[in-house]
């Protein structure tokens, strides 16, 4: 149990008219007595003997109530803090700040990789030289063009209209099936509304942001979307691709073997490559 949780109780607490005090974190005797007035408050039957039961375990019990009156499964209402329990109250805190929980919170990204896309210590190897505008005469990668099926708007410059992707040549195939998939399954309508249509970057010879290493976008192998809804350090409390409506878009690049850096890692949501991590 953490102070995340004890806060989120002591709204509740708050908020059914049996405490008064701060909400601090802190688990003391008057959040304990008034946890044990206001658990029977909550739906849901306790088991029998709960009255005997410690206050630390009351108070997961009426967290757990908590949960379940919420719609976030928290298991049986036993009182003892497990994974479920713990899973649920982080669950809990992100639907109270944000309105909803993620979609995927125990979904884990598809894994297929059909193209055989290569790690990323090993792009040189199957996408060949990267570019270095800028830093050389070294011609860019073989790139091509493929269009949108939808217009893209330039996320810095939205009266600037795109209408194509630029990318190597050897994931052009791959990102023509995947925007048909999207466009096919959203519509436009939606595309606009999620923030799809929104282009934050494609092909740039450029080095990591706040790195020495080459960026996945100096191959034509990394596309951006949203980037001022989905920031680089923004996890998914934030980041506008990480909303449950997102997740179809997402598992469209997965079965083409793209990785996303948001449901990889959590940060980055603007981002999907071509490359493995």
């Amino acid at each position: 149990m953490n102070k995340a949780a004890i806060r989120v109780v002591q709204h509740k607490l708050r908020e059914l008219g049996h405490y008064t005090g701060k909400v601090d974190g802190e688990r003391g005797p008057r959040v304990n007595a008034a946890v044990r007035k206001g658990i029977r408050d909550l739906p849901g039957s306790l088991p029998s003997g709960w009255r005997t039961w410690s206050d630390k375990r009351v108070f997961i019990a009426f967290l757990q109530k908590y949960c379940l009156d919420e719609g976030i499964n928290a298991g049986r209402v036993d009182g003892w803090w497990g994974p479920q329990t713990a899973w649920a109250a982080e669950a809990l805190e992100e639907k109270l700040i944000i309105g909803f929980v993620h979609a995927w919170r125990d979904v884990k990204p598809i894994e297929a990789n059909p193209n055989k896309w290569p790690r990323q210590k090993d792009l040189v190897s199957y996408y060949g030289p990267h570019g270095k505008a800028n830093f050389g005469p070294t011609p860019p990668p073989p790139l091509v063009r493929v269009p949108s099926p939808w217009p893209l708007k330039i996320s810095w410059n939205k009266s600037q209209i795109r209408r194509h992707f630029l990318v190597h040549e050897k994931v052009a195939d791959s990102l023509a099936e995947v925007l048909e998939r999207i466009h096919e399954h959203y519509g436009l309508a939606e595309i606009q509304r999620l923030g799809f249509d929104l282009f934050g970057g494609d092909y740039n010879a450029r080095k990591m942001r706040g790195g020495t290493k080459w960026s996945t976008h100096s191959w034509g192998i990394a596309i951006d979307f949203d980037p001022e809804r989905n920031q680089l350090k923004w996890s998914r409390d934030r980041a506008n691709l990480a909303h449950p409506d997102c997740a179809d878009f997402w598992e469209a690049w997965e079965k083409q073997g793209w990785v996303s850096l948001g449901r990889l890692r959590n940060f980055d949501w603007m981002h999907v490559q071509a490359a493995r991590l």
